[in-house]
């Protein structure tokens, strides 16, 4: 049985692989490459906006299970998949390129205002994400400018954040990686652009 197991998810992945594709956001013209080093392939891309402003262009990359969620078209598929982080799905990433000049305390504190609410766990436990962003941005003066790329790794772990490729450590904490998740994938995400590209580029994909 575990022999069918792996047969299955390498067919899976061979799937994946040959319907890859990068993707130019639309609003932003920001483009995000086919697949990460550790994997995860590019489900879809949107933007988030802020009144008329364009903040930043957001793109999530996970596993070929949650893309097969879409490609059954099961927005909610997709969406317990990506944040199960179970053997077969560990881990979802997000990454996002600055369209629009924030300071530090600015943008993280934006983006942990958007993940306190979909958290059940300690106040503080968001302080400690707020402070690795705040953190990674003020390594490069303090300013996240236009082109600024921040990457966010959920897991059962936690979130571990990345300011244009510099590590920045995690912050550990169980459910605060599926809260994370649910800021770009619940009923109330911040970039219904970014849902509505994941279904467009994989609902049409054969991946059964």
């Amino acid at each position: 049985e575990e022999q069918d197991d792996e047969g299955l998810s390498s067919s899976l992945q061979n799937a994946v692989e040959s319907n890859m594709k990068s993707i130019q956001e639309y609003a932003t013209s920001v483009t995000f490459a086919p697949k990460l080093e550790d994997g995860l392939y590019l489900a879809g891309a949107g933007v988030r906006k802020k009144s008329i402003v364009k903040v930043y262009a957001v793109a999530m990359y996970s596993s070929p299970i949650v893309l097969q969620a879409l490609s059954r078209e099961s927005t909610s598929g997709m969406r317990t998949a990506a944040r199960s982080f179970s053997p077969a799905s560990p881990s979802t990433t997000f990454v996002l390129e600055m369209t629009y000049s924030a300071g530090a305390e600015k943008i993280a504190g934006a983006i942990a205002e958007s993940v306190k609410p979909r958290y059940n766990g300690s106040p503080s436990d968001i302080n400690e994400l707020e402070a690795l962003i705040v953190k990674g941005v003020n390594m490069k003066g303090g300013q996240a400018s236009k082109g600024t790329i921040f990457r966010f790794d959920c897991s059962q772990e936690g979130v571990r954040v990345s300011v244009d490729g510099s590590d920045q450590g995690m912050a550990a904490f169980g459910g605060i990686g599926g809260a994370f998740v649910d800021v770009f994938l619940d009923d109330n995400a911040v970039s219904p652009s970014l849902i509505d590209s994941c279904v467009q580029t994989w609902s049409k994909v054969s991946l059964q």
